[in-house]
């Protein structure tokens, strides 16, 4: 388990830094080698109101927990090929300002349920130093978030090994969405035998809707990172199969890209400093 943390946290470093150079770069904004780093998770609130519903309104908000289950379709050789994933989760709490300090009263699930919805494909390879372990490279994926007012949603998800397997909710007629992704950014999860089962991460560009959740998002371009473990994997193999399970666990939580402003100062910034240092050299 620690080596697949290490790992997972090295590719995370990178994925990060990749997009964030890449969308810099994106605004004309040029990013020195070495010097990018990423921010805590921006603080966010979650505002029931906004959208006609009962709770309390939480201001301060840096994580929010889930549980999940999702169905794994996979061709592939050796463990090398291809993928297709769908899931659903439950949201059971809101954190902050760390991991660790659970928000009391919060209102989810007591005043309204929230849910994930979820899907993305891929690529597979065997995971280098872990015999039997797969990793998976998302090359699409897409989040929606829900509020559940009448507290009535279910998810379903089809047997292990069903043909065209679904994971569906029930009761959702009435539900509200309150964000989506709008693009995948970077993502990857592992697959390992024994114990540890894996994990996954994902960043999206996300988008709130109605409200619900505010906070100092811009420019359409908020970061949200939707990760966490495996708790179980069933009917997973090297080769092909159909409707493979996975339940698990984690959190999602937003980082602020600067609004245009701040890009602008910064950019105007290390424009002055070529022109000093060309003007010194001269």
């Amino acid at each position: 388990m620690a080596y697949a943390d290490h790992y997972l946290m090295n590719k995370e470093a990178s994925m990060l830094k990749s997009f964030m150079t890449a969308s810099l770069f994106a605004m004309g904004v040029l990013v020195m080698s070495g010097t990018l780093a990423m921010a805590d998770p921006t603080t966010f609130s979650v505002n029931p109101g906004a959208i006609g519903v009962s709770g309390p309104t939480i201001p301060n908000v840096n994580y929010t927990d889930f549980s999940y289950v999702a169905l794994v379709n996979q061709t592939a050789t050796n463990g090398s090929g291809t993928f297709s994933e769908q899931g659903a989760g439950f949201f059971s709490s809101y954190r902050f300002p760390a991991l660790p300090d659970v928000v009391t009263n919060p209102g989810i699930n007591t005043n309204y349920k929230l849910y994930g919805m979820f899907s993305g494909s891929g690529t597979v390879a065997p995971t280098p130093g872990i015999p039997g372990g797969e990793t998976a490279t998302f090359s699409n994926f897409s989040l929606r978030l829900f509020v559940d007012p009448n507290l009535n949603s279910t998810i379903t998800a089809s047997p292990v090994g069903t043909v065209g397997g679904t994971v569906t909710i029930g009761g959702s007629a009435d539900d509200i969405l309150v964000g989506q992704s709008t693009a995948m950014l970077a993502g990857e999860s592992h697959a390992f035998p024994g114990l540890a089962n894996g994990d996954f991460k994902v960043l999206v560009n996300f988008q709130p809707v109605g409200g619900f959740l505010s906070g100092p998002f811009a420019l359409g371009l908020n970061l949200g990172t939707f990760s966490g473990v495996n708790t179980s994997l069933t009917g997973f193999s090297l080769g092909n199969f159909n409707s493979g399970r996975i339940d698990g666990s984690g959190n999602l939580s937003f980082n602020a890209v600067p609004e245009p402003t701040t890009l602008l100062l910064l950019g105007s910034g290390i424009v002055a400093m070529g022109w000093l240092r060309r003007k010194a050299r001269g």
